[in-house]
């Protein structure tokens, strides 16, 4: 006998429904704000303040969420207030902090075995990649689609197919473009999400423009609509500058000077650069050097701020020591006052999260290091089992001893963080990479076998054999000895020894010739 799916919750059914039904959605949480549903509810009304346009108020409505729902335990509705206050972050040009929390709303995801949480997760992390690492951003985005595809998820498969659209624009691909918007466009509730439509038409503009497509005309009538009265200044600004790209210089200043005003009531708006650099080269080409010069210090100011958040990211493990420290001796003080305490118990956790991050990076690649190395593999071996088993791969740069003696140590430090960008550019989400030490890389991949683990190094010896070592140092040359190995046979499994046989297959290489990979006992 069939049985009917449990009934969602209120709360639950205004989650679905806040992209197709907002209007819904604000009548079902209305009666949960301000009772033991208060975080939840909250979570859901950030989300519509977002979307409304309301980015400062959306911030302090999730921020007060979240502060209440870590003191419980994990759940879908902390990943969920997570990932809204990463996006807003992101948004606010405060990449440091979005991406910290979209990593943390990763690791939350899986701990829970959330699968849309963790499709979610995996696609706004790439998006915030998508200038620093494009090609991990597009993996993460390209498995986030499959997933969304998998569970029939409509909304997050238009999103995911709008920032893959991002991708082959910047690319110049733009047929490639014209299939994504297509795609997203398929989405039956898009005349519901005016942010989401304004970036999807945006893209399919460019794209329709540069294929001299008479399409192009209803896409640019659809932002037409969005620059005027739109209420939400998040559409107004990206249709303003979606115009503006294919306009005079004149039209540009008509479009892009109000579209600055309503940035700037929305704080340090992630735009704000852009915007005030067309205006600058727009200004310049109509011969208004004064006001070119003023938006073009507008640009680097704001520039700078973006840089001074990035920086902020790689604070020193002892500046984060000094304020745990100073926190527990004030949390210990108020340990009475429970509305305080649990202030200082979030900042402190947050603190703690940051140690454990600097205590597990090895500063020169910014992969992890050996000892968090030995602690993951450990946890991962033990796990681990014959038709499940855990993968490891030992690389080594060969001849790098030859590369410090020919070219400097400073040199060598290069060598090393190119390679470590190369392996992590190969890497799936849920793989381990890690600095062994000195010349020496791992990777550890649960679930997989040595013959799996060996097709991602083949992928790294040909980008190895393809980087630009030339253009650091004419006579550069850089190859790699792989020995892989993995645990299928080991009864107990045990990490040491895995490691071991990796190590003694690595030794195998290096002795036959080097520039090779060894999967094989």
């Amino acid at each position: 006998m069939d049985t009917a799916p449990p009934a969602l919750s209120p709360l639950d059914t205004a989650w679905e429904a806040r992209d197709a039904q907002p209007s819904l959605t604000r009548a079902l949480i209305q009666p949960e704000l301000g009772g033991p549903d208060d975080p939840q509810a909250g979570v859901i009304a950030a989300y519509l303040l977002w979307r409304d346009g309301a980015l400062p108020d959306a911030v302090e409505r999730v921020t007060l969420s979240l502060n209440r729902l870590r003191l419980g335990p994990p759940s879908v509705w902390t990943g969920r207030g997570l990932n809204i206050l990463a996006a807003l972050q992101s948004q606010l040009n405060r990449p440091d902090l979005a991406v910290s929390l979209y990593q943390e709303q990763v690791d939350l995801a899986r701990h829970i075995r959330d699968p849309e949480l963790s499709a979610t997760a995996l696609h706004d992390l790439g998006v915030e990649l998508r200038f620093s690492d494009p090609e991990r951003a597009r993996q993460h985005i390209t498995e986030a689609l499959l997933i969304f595809q998998g569970m029939d998820y409509a909304h997050g498969v238009a999103v995911a197919h709008a920032n893959l659209a991002d991708f082959a624009q910047r690319a110049g691909d733009h047929h490639a473009t014209l299939h994504h918007t297509a795609q997203a466009m398929a989405f039956p509730f898009m005349d519901q999400q005016p942010t989401l439509e304004v970036e999807v038409q945006a893209a399919r503009l460019h794209a329709l423009i540069a294929l001299n497509d008479p399409a192009a005309a209803d896409a640019r009538a659809r932002l037409e609509q969005f620059s005027g009265s739109h209420t939400n200044p998040e559409v107004q600004i990206t249709a303003r500058l979606a115009l503006a790209r294919h306009a005079p210089p004149d039209r540009i200043v008509t479009l892009l000077t109000p579209a600055v005003d309503t940035a700037r009531l929305l704080g340090e708006h992630v735009n704000l650069p852009v915007l005030h650099e067309e205006l600058s080269a727009a200004h310049a080409a109509l011969g208004d050097h004064a006001a070119a010069h003023h938006h073009l210090s507008e640009t680097l100011r704001l520039e700078r701020s973006r840089h001074a958040a990035e920086r902020r990211q790689n604070l020193q493990s002892f500046e984060v020591l000094h304020r745990i420290q100073a926190l527990q001796e004030i949390a210990e003080q108020e340990r009475h006052r429970n509305d305080e305490l649990n202030v200082h118990l979030q900042e402190l956790r947050a603190l703690n999260r940051r140690i454990r991050e600097l205590s597990r990076t090895d500063h020169l690649t910014q992969l992890t290091n050996r000892e968090h190395l030995f602690h993951e593999g450990e946890r991962l071996a033990a796990a681990s089992s014959p038709p499940r088993p855990l993968a490891a791969a030992i690389i080594d740069i060969d001849h790098f001893k030859r590369i410090n003696d020919t070219w400097g140590h400073q040199l060598g430090d290069t060598v090393l963080q190119h390679t470590a960008q190369l392996i992590r550019s190969v890497a799936r989400p849920g793989d381990v990479t890690a600095r062994y030490g000195g010349e020496e890389f791992m990777i550890l991949r649960p679930d997989a076998s040595a013959a799996d683990l060996a097709l991602t190094c083949q992928e790294l010896q040909r980008r190895m054999h393809a980087h630009p070592w030339q253009d650091i140092i004419p006579d550069l040359r850089v190859t790699l000895s792989i020995g892989v190995a993995d645990t299928a046979r080991a009864d107990p499994p045990d990490f040491d020894a895995l490691v071991a046989e990796a190590d003694r297959r690595l030794y195998t290489v290096k002795n036959a010739g080097r520039d090779h990979i060894r999967a094989e006992a």
